[in-house]
C-alpha cells in the first residue's frame, strides 16, 4: 500500500526511483495499492493520469498491470500487478525469480519518460507534479 505517499517526495526523479522500488520490492503477481492526489495529474503542465497510467504500465512504462483504476473528487486509486513470467502453469508465480540483471536493465530501458516535456499549457496548470522514471 502506498497512499500519498510519492506526493510527498520532492524531486520527480525521487518519485521515478519510489515507484521503481515498489515494483522491485513486490514478487511476481504481488499487488500494489497506490493512491495519490488527483489533483497532482490533473494541474500538472507535465503529467496527465493517461500518461501517468503509461508509466505504471506498458514497455516503456515499469512494467505492472494496471488491474483497476479510480478516479473520486479529490483522489486517483490505482490497483497494479506485477505480472508473472512465463512459465509452464499459467496462475502459478511462486517459483519466479527476478535476477540481479534484469533488474537493472529494468531501469535503464525507460527512454520515454527520462525528462519532463510540458503536455498542458496555461495558468490553470499551476502545481509542479512530475514523475522521471
Amino acid at each position: 500500500v502506498c497512499s500519498m505517499v510519492i506526493n510527498c517526495v520532492t524531486k520527480p526523479e525521487d518519485r521515478g526511483k519510489m515507484l521503481s522500488l515498489l515494483y522491485q520490492h513486490l514478487r511476481p503477481g504481488g499487488y500494489c495499492f497506490l493512491t495519490l492526489p488527483l489533483l497532482c495529474l490533473k494541474q500538472s503542465p507535465y503529467i496527465t493520469p493517461k500518461i501517468f497510467l503509461e508509466m505504471l504500465s506498458g514497455n516503456e512504462g515499469l512494467g505492472f498491470d494496471a488491474v483497476e483504476t479510480k478516479e473520486s473528487p479529490k483522489l486517483a486509486f490505482y490497483i497494479l500487478k506485477k505480472p508473472c513470467k512465463k512459465s509452464s502453469k499459467a496462475n502459478d508465480c511462486s517459483s519466479i525469480e527476478t535476477s540481479h540483471k534484469e533488474k537493472l536493465s529494468r531501469n535503464t530501458n525507460k527512454t520515454k519518460f527520462k525528462s519532463m516535456a510540458i503536455v498542458n499549457k496555461g495558468k490553470k496548470f499551476r502545481n509542479k507534479f512530475a514523475v522521471i522514471l
